[in-house]
């Protein structure tokens, strides 16, 4: 009972961190929209870019691919930088402690609440922008039970990830560019997994490394061609698919580990 009831106060206090960011998430809609209406065009088109010939149309194809890597993407937006901001909140407001104060493991109340607020704000962004992204051009997903394997290791790619950056909030603190690169080549790397843009052959090797690019590849097989993923290696494949989040929720359960020993032997826990 004590466990359920420290896990519903820290998802109920960051529900209201969230509801309290509502109007910077209704101002960031409608730019949500236009990157996926503006950037759309563009991709698969880098010959014609270069020589200034762009077919600046709609389709149907590549917008729908946009969307399968998009929504993805800002959850992790949402669980990676908002874990940044809310724990250096409060270390500035001195109520860091309050996360060592339950019976719950540290990482655990860190994660619980923000991972929740996180898929609160990106069902409200992913709603918003298919709306809006419909009205000029047609959708074409096939929604599957299937995608709930990536989906589900995506959550957990993002939680690992959001606990290696909170380890080293505690710690250094003032690391919002470092927050913010990582997230930037997050988003480059997993845009590999689209068959619309053609990176190198090392960039693809590379790419299974970040968290989200195995996901979005196996969310592109699963609801674009509508094909179950079938194949063990390769980008989406169901080997990289299970050990990529696993390991990045283990490092970030290690890092927050550790980041908290460090910051309580330094004394700088509470202290910005």
């Amino acid at each position: 009972m004590t466990t359920v009831i420290a896990l519903r106060n820290e998802v109920h206090k960051t529900l209201r961190f969230a509801w309290s960011e509502r109007l910077q998430i209704l101002i960031e809609l409608p730019m949500f929209a236009a990157f996926v209406i503006l950037l759309g065009p563009l991709l698969g088109q880098g010959q014609r870019v270069a020589t200034g010939q762009v077919n600046w149309s709609l389709t149907s194809h590549t917008t729908s691919v946009m969307i399968v890597w998009f929504i993805p993407f800002v959850f992790f937006y949402m669980q990676v930088v908002k874990m940044f901001w809310r724990l250096l909140a409060e270390i500035q407001a001195g109520t860091i402690e309050q996360v060592f104060l339950s019976p719950l493991p540290p990482w655990l109340v860190a994660a619980a609440g923000r991972v929740v607020a996180a898929l609160a704000e990106t069902l409200v962004v992913a709603a918003a922008t298919y709306g809006i992204v419909s009205a000029f051009v047609r959708i074409h997903l096939h929604w599957t039970a299937a995608a709930l394997l990536p989906v589900v290791m995506i959550l957990l790619a993002a939680v690992g990830l959001s606990l290696i950056i909170a380890g080293a909030t505690l710690v250094f603190k003032r690391i919002q560019l470092v927050n913010d690169t990582v997230l930037l080549l997050v988003m480059i790397f997993s845009a590999s997994a689209l068959p619309l843009i053609q990176v190198p052959g090392w960039w693809t090797a590379l790419s299974h490394a970040f968290p989200l690019t195995d996901g979005v590849g196996s969310l592109y097989h699963l609801m674009i061609t509508g094909q179950p993923v079938t194949t063990a290696w390769g980008i989406g494949g169901i080997a990289p698919l299970l050990i990529v989040p696993a390991a990045y929720l283990a490092a970030g359960v290690g890092a927050f580990t550790l980041g908290t020993r460090a910051a309580k032997t330094r004394g700088t826990l509470g202290r910005y």
